[in-house]
């Protein structure tokens, strides 16, 4: 059952970069399995309440950082929603490039469309990106620890 838990965590991993597969939740809800099935023996209750407070502020941070990188460099609500569907197609398309390359380009059209100038777009791309990483930076910290943690309680449990 161990193994299952961290490969679940390890997809968890994986989800924080790549969207639509799950990332912190999953780990989280993988670590609370592990403890339940195993009476909290080797992770305490402390431990996953620890876990779910760090899975609520990688939530919170994860919707935040997108919308101020975009909005502290300038997009719109057309701006923000053609990062996002960018993303998607960039993603199916191009994979993890055509993520980041699908954003900056949505973005840039979503904020042409409602007559911006090229510049202020370009500017616009770049935050949507920027607030991307920063999300992925933070949330993979996040992740990391939480996976560490878990381990660490496993092996002196």
């Amino acid at each position: 059952m161990l193994y299952i838990v961290i490969i679940l965590m390890i997809i968890g991993l994986v989800g924080i970069i790549i969207p639509g597969i799950p990332g912190i939740g999953l780990m989280f809800l993988a670590s609370l399995g592990y403890a339940y099935m195993t009476e909290f023996l080797d992770v305490s209750i402390k431990m996953i309440i620890f876990f779910g407070i760090l899975t609520i502020i990688s939530f919170i941070f994860d919707y935040v950082a997108s919308l101020l990188g975009a909005k502290r460099f300038g997009a719109s609500k057309y701006g923000i929603i053609g990062g996002f569907l960018g993303g998607i197609i960039g993603l199916i398309t191009l994979n993890i490039p055509g993520l980041l390359l699908g954003q900056f380009v949505g973005t840039l059209i979503g904020e042409l469309v409602i007559g911006k100038k090229f510049d202020s777009s370009i500017k616009s791309g770049i935050g949507t990106i920027i607030g991307y990483v920063l999300g992925v930076v933070i949330n993979m910290t996040i992740g990391l620890l939480i996976l560490s943690l878990f381990l660490w309680s496993i092996w002196k449990g």
